[in-house]
C-alpha cells in the first residue's frame, strides 16, 4: 500500500510592506485581521529585486508577522538575501508565526485569525489594532498541497490550529473521509466550519482554564474508530499533546512516521509565561 504524500513546493521568502484593512471578531477568543498593500502584487524592494505576488496555495501556509519592542514604533527588521532570510548583527527581529486563513489576489486581501489569550505580542497587537497600522510580513517559504493517496483524514489540533484546519476542510475534495478533533478552550470559542460531508467534525471545549484537560485530544483520538485504508494525520497545536498522539498513531496505530505531518504551535509552559514558540517543526526521532 502506498503512503499519502503532501506536494512541497519552495518559494522565494519575500519581506512586504502592508496595512490593516479591518477587524472582526470570529468568536469570543479570535479576532479576524484583514492585511492589504500593493505589496501582496509582484514589486520591486529598494535595493532593485523584483519580488513575484504573494502566494498561499497551501492550508496551512505560514507568515511571519513582525513587531516591534516595547516602547518603539518600527520593528526590526530581518535582511532578505537570496530567497533566504538573514539577520543584521544586534537585536534580531520579533516575529511570530500565522496561518494564511485567506487570500484573495484579486482584491489583495490576506486574513490572519489571532487567538486572544494571554499577555503574548500577537495577542496584545490584534486588540488594539485599527485600520490603516502597519504591518510587515514574511514567508510563506513552503507550501504543502492537500495529501495525495489517502484513503481518509485524521485531523487534530488546539484553537491555534483552527485557521488551517478551516481552510483544509474548504479545500478538501467533496469525495473526503475522515475525522476533525478541535480542541478550544471554551464553547464560545466553536466556529461553524464547512467541508465534505464525510469528514466528521468533533469540538472540545474545555472551559475557564486552558489546562483544565491537556488530554482531551489524545483520548478522542484514542476512542476513535480506525478503518482500513491509508490513512494521512495532520496534527498541530500545543507541543507535548501534538508529541503524545503523534507516539500514539505510531506505536498504537502502526501509522508510518511519513504519513503524519505534525507541529507544535507553543508550549505551554511558555504561554504560562506569556510567550509562544515561533512555531518550531518538532523533531522527527
Amino acid at each position: 500500500m502506498s503512503v499519502p504524500v503532501r506536494p512541497l513546493v519552495v518559494f522565494p521568502v519575500a519581506l512586504r510592506e502592508l496595512v490593516v484593512a479591518r477587524t472582526v471578531d470570529v468568536t469570543a477568543g479570535t479576532r479576524r485581521v484583514t492585511l492589504t498593500g500593493d505589496q501582496l502584487g509582484a514589486f520591486t524592494s529598494a535595493d532593485g529585486t523584483g519580488w513575484p505576488a504573494f502566494a498561499s496555495p497551501g492550508f496551512d501556509d505560514d507568515i511571519r508577522l513582525l513587531f516591534p519592542y516595547p516602547g518603539e514604533r518600527e520593528p526590526v527588521l530581518p535582511l532578505i538575501e537570496d530567497g533566504r532570510v538573514t539577520f543584521a548583527e544586534g537585536r534580531r527581529p520579533i516575529a511570530r508565526a500565522y496561518t494564511v486563513r485567506r487570500y484573495d489576489p484579486r482584491g489583495r486581501e490576506l486574513d490572519v485569525d489571532v487567538v486572544l489569550h494571554g499577555d503574548g505580542v500577537a495577542s496584545n497587537w490584534a486588540r488594539a489594532v485599527v485600520p490603516g497600522d502597519r504591518m510587515h510580513i514574511a514567508g510563506p517559504g513552503t507550501t504543502r498541497g492537500v495529501p495525495v493517496g489517502a484513503d481518509r483524514l485524521l485531523v487534530a489540533g488546539d484553537d491555534t490550529a483552527v485557521p488551517a484546519i478551516a481552510r483544509l476542510l474548504e479545500e478538501l475534495p467533496d469525495d473526503a473521509r475522515g475525522h476533525v478533533f478541535i480542541d478550544v478552550e471554551h464553547v464560545t470559542h466553536v466556529q461553524e466550519l464547512h467541508g465534505p460531508a464525510g469528514v466528521d467534525v468533533t469540538w472540545l471545549p474545555r472551559g475557564p482554564s486552558a489546562a483544565a484537560r491537556p488530554g482531551a485530544l489524545l483520548t478522542a483520538v484514542r476512542a476513535m474508530a480506525w478503518a482500513d485504508g491509508a490513512w494521512f494525520a495532520w496534527l498541530a497545536g500545543e507541543q507535548s499533546a501534538v508529541q503524545q498522539i503523534r507516539r500514539h498513531l505510531v506505536h498504537d496505530r502502526q501509522l508510518p512516521r511519513s504519513a503524519i505531518d505534525f507541529t507544535g504551535y507553543w508550549k505551554r509552559a511558555a504561554a504560562a509565561d506569556g510567550v509562544r514558540s515561533p512555531r518550531p517543526r518538532l523533531p522527527r526521532p
